[in-house]
């Protein structure tokens, strides 16, 4: 209490002191030499206390004299103040950082979207072309008595081995399988596809831009491509005819559609012959493939009235091989998936089963269905419908 007392009393005789400077300094007028302000008032401004740093000093004291405040007391922010400083800061600083995670995950998920979008047109172009070629008969002759000529490509791809004097399977399909995957065994499948996985085989002649009379091929001018490229002659004979095969394959950890290929290459030499190249991957993150056929008849057990407009539409096992050249149209459904944390999460449901995808569509074939891990990966269903131009 004793220091607190002296500490006022000093105070208050500095504030008097401050007082005598400032009624001395005051005395003198503006331009006026140091001698005419007297000895006191040369002191305090040699000491740095100029005219104005004096007022300031005195009315401030002045100020916490009459609050009863002591000068000497105040020192920054109190408490509460500094805390809430602190909860402000800290308010800006969360917010920030939380819309910055907004939209960081907004973006990966808009950029996953568009990547999935390209990803499912390329995927329709390739396929769709592929399909509406299928069956081109190109100079293939249409008799049934072209002896060696008709001669049916010996693979497991063809159902109609077992009539090859007729128009041979312009398109061929098989539930849950995919293609042995080494080079020369294009003509083999395995079950047990990627997520039940279905794999499609369409066959087609070539063009060369000039008639054919032979059995000699031509070699092919582009019109007809496998789904790899590859260029397809116009060809006489039918084990020439090209081969486009669309399966999906896993590739560390990642599921791709694969595009398997056999043509007949023109010329002589090593180069020449029937080829199976190395299946090549066509699309990332294709996580199911699913096929159904449209059949022109009027059910299983009547037999095919043909009008060009499918009746049925079935799965490959369900086909038949009889009714392979009665497919008038194919239905292709995709789940595509984005990469990793390109989902924004997966909503509350009541029943885990709505978060289920029906790659064909729920209303069209609900049997066909598939669940997704809970991976932080987005995935879309995508559908499309490919009408045969060469069905006759």
């Amino acid at each position: 209490m004793g220091r607190l007392r002296r500490g006022w009393r000093h105070g208050a005789h500095q504030d008097e002191l401050a007082g005598q400077a400032v009624r001395r300094l005051g005395r003198c007028q503006c331009g006026s030499h140091l001698d005419d302000c007297g000895p006191a008032a040369v002191r305090d401004f040699r000491h740095g206390q100029s005219a104005r740093l004096c007022l300031h000093r005195a009315g401030r004291r002045h100020a916490m004299k009459k609050q009863g405040i002591p000068c000497g007391l105040q020192r920054g922010l109190t408490l509460v103040e500094f805390l809430v400083a602190i909860a402000l800061m800290m308010m800006v600083t969360a917010a920030t950082v939380a819309l910055y995670s907004v939209n960081s995950g907004s973006n990966k998920t808009v950029d996953a979207s568009q990547g999935l979008d390209d990803t499912a047109r390329y995927v329709f172009e390739i396929v769709g072309q592929t399909i509406r070629s299928a069956g081109y008969p190109g100079a293939v002759p249409e008799e049934s008595d072209a002896g060696a000529s008709r001669r049916t490509v010996a693979n497991v791809f063809d159902a109609c081995a077992a009539s090859a004097a007729t128009t041979p399977c312009p398109i061929l399909g098989f539930d849950n399988s995919k293609v042995v995957d080494s080079q020369g065994a294009v003509g083999q499948k395995n079950s047990g596809g990627i997520n039940s996985s279905d794999a499609l085989a369409v066959r087609f002649n070539g063009a060369s831009g000039a008639s054919v009379k032979s059995r000699d091929e031509g070699r092919g001018d582009e019109s007809f491509t496998t789904c790899a490229g590859t260029a397809v002659g116009l060809t006489t004979e039918e084990s020439q005819l090209g081969l486009s095969v669309f399966w999906v394959k896993e590739l560390n950890g990642e599921p791709e559609l694969y595009c398997s290929e056999e043509y007949n290459s023109p010329g002589a030499g090593a180069s020449a012959g029937w080829k199976r190249p190395k299946p090549q991957p066509m699309a990332r993150g294709v996580e199911s493939f699913q096929v159904m056929y449209g059949v022109d008849c009027a059910g299983p057990a009547t037999p095919c009235v043909s009008d060009g407009v499918p009746d049925r539409w079935v799965s490959a096992s369900d086909v038949g091989d009889t009714n392979w050249r009665n497919v008038r149209a194919v239905r292709i459904g995709m789940i595509l998936r984005g990469p990793p944390g390109s989902s924004q999460g997966i909503r509350d449901v009541d029943d885990e089963a709505e978060l289920d995808l029906y790659p064909l569509g729920r209303d069209f074939n609900s049997s066909v269905k598939f669940t997704p891990p809970k991976d932080g990966r987005l995935r879309r269903v995508y559908i499309s419908t490919f009408m045969l131009r060469n069905a006759v």
